[in-house]
C-alpha cells in the first residue's frame, strides 16, 4: 500500500462535485476511492455497449464494450478488467496491457501495489498472468489462485484429463500446484488454500490424497501426518515454518510443521492471522455449536459471537488484535477482547494505527454511512464512505465521504474526535 506518510496531511478539505455524473452518463456504478483520498472513480455507461471510467469528473480516453472489477492502486491510479471486440485485458488508467484473452477474472494486487495478476482463459485453456506476462503453460482447469511477493503466482491446476464420471482417474489424482506456471511433480485429488511466503520462493497448501485423507504440503513435500481436513496453511514471519488448522479425531487443532502446536482442540479453527513483529498467532474458533470466539496463542478471548467472526487484523507492532464480528443480528468490532457497541448493518475493513491505539472504520446503519473511532460513532451521516486512513503519527484521520452530490476528502484531528 502507498506510504501514508506521503499523503497530503495538511490540506483540511478537498472536494469533487459528482452530482452531474448521473446527468452526463446513462448510468454510474458504485464509487471507488484512491488510498490517499485524492481521486474518486466509477465505471460509467456512456451509451448502450459503451463504457469507460470517470476519475474526478474526467473520463479515460479509451472506451470499451464492457468494464468490471474497478480497483484503486497504491499509486493513485485505477485498474479495471475491460473488453473490446469480445476480448479481455487489464487497463490501468485507460492504458491497456498488450496481452488480450478470451476472458479474465480474479484480479489480485500485491500489498505494495507493485504486482498485479489475473486469471485468464484463452483457447479453452486456463492460466495466470502477472504484470502483463502470461504463464508459459496453460491448463484444463484452474482455481485457488494466489499472488505473493516479487510477483510470484500460484494456483491449483488440473494436469491430467478425465472423462465424464471417470471416478478411477479422479482417485488417482488430477490436480497439482503450479508456481509461476510450472507444476510440482506431486498430484492430488484436490488442492486449495495456497499461501506464498514473504520471499516468494515457497508455497504451502492443503491437499487431499484419498477420499478421506487430507494433508498440508510445502512446495512438493507433504507433512507426514494425515488429517480429516485442513484449512489454509500460513508461513511464520521471515521463516519457512508453516502453521495450519487441521482436523483430527473429530476436533480442530493448530499444527506447526506437522506437529501439534496448540494443545486445545476446538469445534472449528480457521482464518489464521500472524503478527509480523511479535509472532503472535490468532485464529477464529468455534468453542461449541453456534458460539464463536477468537483464540490468541491458544488462549480464547473472554468474548463470543452467536453468528460469525469474519476477519482478524493485527496492528503493525502486534500489540492490538482487531476482529470484525456479527452478534445478535448486528455487526461490530472487538479490540483486544473489548466489543464495541456499534449495532451496525455493515462494518468495513478497519484502519489501525501502527501502535494499535487508534482503530477506525466505516460502518453502515439503515442505509447511511458513519465513521466509528475507538468505539465512538461520529454523528454526521453520509451516502457513502471509503475506508479511512490513520496518519503515521496516529494524530489525524483521512475521511473520504460522499454527500449531497459532493465527494469530500477531509483531515480530522483524532484528539478532537475522541
Amino acid at each position: 500500500m502507498q506510504e501514508a506518510k506521503s499523503f497530503d496531511w495538511t490540506t483540511d478539505v478537498k472536494e469533487v462535485p459528482v452530482r452531474d455524473w448521473k446527468d452526463r452518463f446513462a448510468w454510474v456504478e458504485e464509487p471507488h476511492v484512491s488510498p490517499d483520498g485524492e481521486i474518486i472513480a466509477s465505471i460509467v455507461n456512456i451509451e448502450e455497449g459503451v463504457f469507460t471510467v470517470c476519475e474526478n469528473g474526467k473520463t479515460w480516453e479509451k472506451e470499451y464494450d464492457k468494464i468490471w472489477g474497478l480497483h484503486p492502486l497504491a499509486d493513485g491510479r485505477f485498474a479495471a478488467m475491460v473488453s473490446s471486440d469480445e476480448e479481455w485485458t487489464l487497463s490501468i488508467g485507460g492504458s491497456d496491457w498488450k496481452n488480450w484473452f478470451d476472458f479474465i477474472w480474479d484480479l489480485k494486487i500485491s500489498h505494495d501495489g507493485s504486482d498485479i495478476s489475473l486469471t485468464f482463459q484463452k483457447d479453452m485453456e486456463y492460466a495466470m498472468a502477472v504484470n502483463d506476462v502470461p504463464w508459459n503453460n496453460a491448463y484444463e482447469n484452474i482455481n485457488e489462485t494466489a499472488l505473493g511477493s516479487s510477483g510470484t503466482t500460484a494456483a491449483a491446476v488440473q494436469v491430467d484429463s478425465m472423462a465424464a464420471a471417470d471416478i478411477k482417474a479422479f482417485q488417482q489424482g488430477l490436480f497439482s500446484c503450479a508456481v509461476n506456471g510450472k507444476t510440482i511433480d506431486k498430484k492430488f485429488l484436490n488442492v486449495w488454500d495456497i499461501s506464498i511466503d514473504s520471499t516468494g520462493k515457497n508455497v504451502a497448501y492443503g491437499a487431499r490424497t484419498s477420499r478421506t485423507d487430507y494433508v498440508v504440503v510445502v512446495n512438493d513435500t507433504a507433512w507426514d501426518t494425515r488429517f480429516q481436513s485442513v484449512w489454509k496453511p500460513v508461513f511464520m514471519p521471515a521463516s519457512s515454518q508453516v502453521i495450519a488448522p487441521v482436523k483430527t479425531e473429530g476436533r480442530w487443532m493448530l499444527f506447526k510443521d506437522g506437529k501439534e502446536l496448540w494443545k486445545t482442540p476446538y469445534s472449528q479453527l480457521w482464518k489464521l492471522e500472524v503478527a509480523e513483529k511479535t509472532g503472535n498467532i490468532a485464529a477464529i474458533a468455534c468453542v461449541k455449536f453456534g458460539v464463536w470466539t477468537i483464540v490468541e496463542n491458544d488462549s480464547p478471548w473472554n468474548l463470543t459471537a452467536d453468528q460469525m467472526i469474519s476477519d482478524l487484523f493485527y496492528s503493525e507492532d502486534g500489540s492490538t488484535l482487531v476482529a470484525v464480528l456479527k452478534d445478535k443480528g448486528f455487526w461490530t468490532i472487538a479490540v483486544n477482547q473489548k466489543k464495541w457497541n456499534l449495532m451496525a448493518d455493515k462494518v468495513f475493513e478497519p484502519c489501525i494505527s501502527a501502535d494499535g491505539s487508534i482503530v477506525a472504520a466505516a460502518i453502515e446503519k439503515q442505509g447511511r454511512y458513519f465513521l466509528a473511532v475507538n468505539n465512538r460513532i461520529l454523528p454526521e451521516d453520509y451516502e457513502f464512505m471509503a475506508c479511512p486512513v490513520v496518519s503515521p503519527d496516529g494524530g489525524k484521520l483521512i475521511l473520504k465521504t460522499l454527500k449531497d452530490g459532493i465527494y469530500s476528502r477531509r483531515i480530522l484531528s483524532v484528539d478532537k474526535i475522541l
